[in-house]
């Protein structure tokens, strides 16, 4: 269901609250004018010093008032080179289907609480029930066709019947691009398919100076005088660009034209979903191959015991962890241990055969921090020739975390009196039910089933 607002217009009533800006820099601004010769010359943020867009008092008039030139300008970019300023880059990118690419430019540091409101608003008010994060290639990589297949089933299947948000890097290349061909596809050959909200975020320094002007030039009203290139025409660009199949792209700057994202407002806009005490969500990661950086991602996530699924066979990452967790488990015991040093190593060496010693040592740190048997409910893996579909181990992941919780809840509540406990328990299991019930599980249901008569018979 989607808002009767258009984009544009909810975020024009937001802008006049200023709970949603935008970064920019203000070494310069859009007065400053250079001679011919210093032309090219750039800024610390990457943008040239005659093209910012800046429209306040800049550092460098500050410092200098009769000359735009800085004495010892700073080579490298901070936080102090750089203030909030009003939302100018927003609207929908044209696509062929019926749905475009909504798209926003925002400050890096906002609170993802009036982003994450924003987005429901556009959403008809419909809160997400699940929100999948799928990460890891970044770039790159090659599975076979049919697990490709498997992957975009399996997590469409599993967003449609969840009334599920899909998050991504958004860029046109790696796992965002297979998540966003796929659901292209869905939507040609649905005859009415049902919304899927698939989210790219990345960061407004991350794409191309190309994408950039585009993003500018379709918004309605931005100033056409700051319409133009901020890089020389010389200068090499990344190919990095929108994946316009997404639903919504959210752009965050933090003044400068370089550089990625990290992991920071992926966990917070899922925190701030899932934390909802009015409406109840569950946060998935399904890591597809990645590399070292992935790391970030599961940490936040077990911190957050929010469950992860890895992809077998996907590659790299998540083949490391596939491999640790099977040769770390004891099925007949049901036992796990944390692996060995050695034995991570040998694993990394095999994934990532030119990863350096410093990397290689950090890299084992954390990957033996996740495994640590705490986090061991939380982490799944999905083999092909194994499991029935990606949706299905989705679901199983957080049904395996939600009875591991209600097991810790049980253990904590021996003081409690024994009425309240049952009550507590037969809230628990109606939960999981009726998960098991909208999601199509039928073997969950009826393992939570087996696990309430074995209860009460105690």
């Amino acid at each position: 269901m989607e808002s009767k607002q258009s984009w544009e217009d909810l975020i024009s009533s937001v802008k006049p609250n200023k709970k949603i800006v935008c970064r920019t820099c203000i070494l310069y601004n859009q007065k400053v004018r250079t001679s011919r010769d210093d032309a090219n010359i750039k800024c610390c943020c990457g943008r040239l010093v005659r093209c910012h867009s800046f429209d306040g008092e800049c550092l460098s008039l500050k410092t200098n008032k009769d000359n735009a030139k800085i004495t010892d300008p700073p080579k490298e970019f901070k936080r102090i080179h750089s203030s909030t300023v009003p939302v100018t880059v927003y609207g929908a990118l044209k696509s062929n289907g019926s749905i475009g690419c909504k798209y926003i430019r925002i400050d890096h540091q906002l609170p993802m609480a009036p982003i994450y409101e924003l987005l429901v608003n556009d959403c008809g008010d419909t809160k997400p029930g699940l929100i999948l994060s799928i990460y890891g290639g970044a770039k790159y990589f090659t599975m076979t066709e049919k697990l490709e297949k498997e992957i975009i089933r399996g997590i469409i299947d599993a967003a449609a019947t969840s009334n599920a948000w899909i998050l991504t890097t958004g860029v046109n290349n790696g796992v965002s691009k297979l998540i966003g061909e796929g659901i292209s596809h869905y939507r040609l050959l649905k005859p009415n398919p049902n919304k899927i909200v698939c989210i790219g975020l990345t960061k407004w320094g991350t794409i191309n100076e190309s994408t950039r002007f585009e993003l500018k030039h379709t918004t309605k009203k931005y100033p056409r005088v700051s319409c133009h290139r901020q890089i020389s025409d010389n200068e090499d660009d990344t190919d990095e660009t929108i994946e316009k199949n997404h639903t919504h792209c959210i752009l965050f700057d933090d003044g400068k034209l370089s550089g990625y994202l990290n992991d920071g407002q992926r966990d917070a806009l899922v925190k701030e979903a899932c934390d909802d005490k009015d409406h109840k969500c569950y946060g998935v990661t399904i890591i597809v191959e990645g590399g070292k950086n992935t790391i970030e991602v599961l940490q936040n996530d077990i911190e957050k015991k929010r469950p992860i699924v890895f992809i077998e066979d996907s590659g790299r990452l998540a083949d490391v962890f596939a491999s640790l967790i099977n040769q770390t488990a004891d099925a007949k015991t049901d036992q796990q241990f944390i692996p060995s040093d050695e034995v991570v190593r040998k694993a990394l060496a095999e994934f990532f055969p030119s990863l350096e010693k410093g990397e290689i040592i950090n890299t084992t740190k954390g990957i033996q921090d996740i495994l640590d048997k705490k986090y061991r409910h939380l982490l799944n893996v999905f083999r092909m020739d194994r499991d029935k579909s990606v949706a299905e181990t989705i679901f199983k992941a957080i049904f395996t975390m939600k009875n591991k919780q209600n097991e810790i809840n049980i253990n904590s509540e021996q003081n409690v009196d024994e009425e309240n406990q049952d009550k507590q328990h037969a809230e628990d299991e109606d939960i999981l039910l009726n998960l098991a019930s909208q999601w199509n599980y039928f073997d969950g249901a009826l393992s939570i089933l087996k696990k309430t008569t074995t209860y009460y018979e105690q």
